[in-house]
C-alpha cells in the first residue's frame, strides 16, 4: 500500500509534467547545493522551474501520459527543467550554465509530443528569441505590401509629375 505522502509526491510530478509546454532533463552530478541554487534562481528569472526528480516517483507519475516516453532519460541522478513560457530562452539559460559549470550534463528533453536529445536541446538553444523570429515575420509581411504599394502608385505618380510639367510649361508660357 502506498503511502499517502509519496502519492501526494506523484501527484505533484504529474501536475509539474502536465502543467509545463516542455520539459528539459539533466545530470546534476558533482554539483554543489549552492550552485543548483544558482541555476534555479537563473532558470526562475526567465519563468522556469528546477526541480531535482526521483525516479521511481517520476516513472509512477509520467506513466499512461504524453510524457511516458521520456522514462528512458530518468537513469542516474536527474532534475528536470519545467517551463511554459520560451523554449530558446530557457535552454539558451541552461546551456550558459553548463558552459560555466561542466558538471552539469543535458540529457534530454520533451516538447511538442517528441523526446528531445541533448544535441537536439542544445540546437534549441541556437535558434534566435521569440522576440526576433517575430519581427522577421513582420519583415516578411512588410515587404512584399511595401512592394505592391510601390507598383501601385506608379501609375499615380507619373499622372502628379505629368500635370506638373504641363502647369510649369504654362507658367513659363505666361
Amino acid at each position: 500500500m502506498a503511502r499517502p505522502e509519496k502519492v501526494a509526491k506523484v501527484e505533484e510530478i504529474k501536475a509539474k509534467f502536465l502543467q509545463s509546454q516542455f520539459v528539459f532533463l539533466t545530470d546534476f552530478t558533482g554539483l554543489t547545493v549552492e550552485e543548483i541554487n544558482q541555476l534555479r534562481q537563473r532558470l526562475r528569472g526567465k519563468g522556469a522551474e528546477y526541480r531535482v526528480l526521483k525516479n521511481t516517483l517520476t516513472l509512477l507519475a509520467i506513466k499512461d501520459t504524453d510524457y511516458q516516453p521520456v522514462g528512458e532519460l530518468l537513469v542516474g541522478p536527474v532534475a528536470a527543467v519545467f517551463a511554459s513560457e520560451d523554449p530558446v530562452a530557457v535552454s539558451k539559460e541552461l546551456l550558459a550554465f553548463a558552459a560555466e559549470k561542466p558538471k552539469l550534463r543535458i540529457k534530454g528533453g520533451y516538447m511538442e509530443g517528441k523526446v528531445l536529445s541533448a544535441d537536439e536541446v542544445r540546437a534549441i538553444a541556437t535558434l534566435p528569441s521569440r522576440e526576433v523570429l517575430l519581427a522577421r515575420v513582420t519583415g516578411a509581411f512588410k515587404g512584399p505590401l511595401y512592394g505592391l504599394h510601390s507598383v501601385l502608385s506608379g501609375p499615380y505618380r507619373k499622372l502628379v509629375y505629368a500635370l506638373r510639367a504641363v502647369a510649369d510649361v504654362k507658367a513659363e508660357a505666361a
